[in-house]
């Protein structure tokens, strides 16, 4: 009996693997799992604020960077939509104004450009994972790294690079805040860590302009290496129907 080279032997095999797998019902095949709609995520994540115009929140904030020595304070914050805000306080409060001032409508699709990247683990728990770049062209920040997650879904960690260079990652807890048109979902408690690149200016919306103390402080533009700040949110007010002339420079 004439032996089959092994070659042969070989070709044959893979020949009929191929077609194998091409004959296999479509339902059988593994499927991609699909992407998630970036705009129709992040409209879905804004519509419980569509009616939220205004607040007022209790802050108490802990600064541990090395270029600024601040003791723990408490301020008063308010917000105006759609990006208006004021401090209230008796000392100097560096609070960075896109990462420790809340405001639901900073990634509206019609306002950036959004990409799903990934999904990840954070903490024990699935992530998506979006790169989020502004649309204005005067706007410090170059983009966020943003991840959605939890039930309901929301924004449990954002990243921020600016054009500078400064990064700020922002860790986010929240609170059911009781309304009287239902529950909303607010920050309770913010974690950001800061990175200054040697040589630059202060991060985008470390803000100073309200508050009337800064003596003693090293001056802004002198910050480098890295630092945290640590905020408590209480007291949440809503809609209380605050004026324009507040959030006045």
């Amino acid at each position: 009996m004439k032996s089959i080279p092994t070659r042969a032997i070989l070709n044959l095999l893979t020949t009929v693997l191929i077609f194998s797998a091409a004959a296999l019902p479509a339902q059988e095949r593994p499927a991609a799992a699909a992407r998630p709609d970036p705009g129709q995520v992040f409209t879905e994540l804004i519509r419980p604020y569509r009616g939220l115009n205004d607040y007022t929140v209790k802050i108490r904030v802990k600064v541990d960077i090395p270029d600024i020595r601040v003791r723990d304070f408490s301020a008063t914050l308010s917000f105006k939509k759609p990006d208006k805000f004021h401090v209230e306080t008796r000392r100097f409060a560096p609070i960075p104004r896109n990462l420790g001032v809340f405001n639901p409508f900073q990634f509206d699709p019609e306002k950036n450009r959004i990409e799903f990247q990934r999904t990840e683990n954070l903490e024990g728990a699935p992530a998506d994972l979006y790169r989020v770049e502004p649309r204005d062209a005067k706007s410090p920040i170059r983009y966020y790294q943003v991840w959605v997650g939890g039930s309901p879904k929301r924004i449990l960690q954002v990243e921020s690079v600016a054009f500078r260079g400064t990064r700020g990652m922002v860790k986010i807890a929240h609170q059911l805040v009781e309304q009287r048109d239902g529950n909303l979902l607010l920050p309770a408690k913010v974690h950001v860590h800061l990175t200054f690149p040697e040589g630059v200016k202060p991060p985008e919306g470390l803000t100073t302009e309200d508050n009337p103390i800064a003596g003693g402080m090293r001056r802004l533009e002198e910050m480098s290496g890295e630092g945290d700040i640590d905020i408590v949110y209480t007291d949440w007010r809503v809609n209380t129907g605050l004026d324009d002339s507040l959030f006045e420079e």
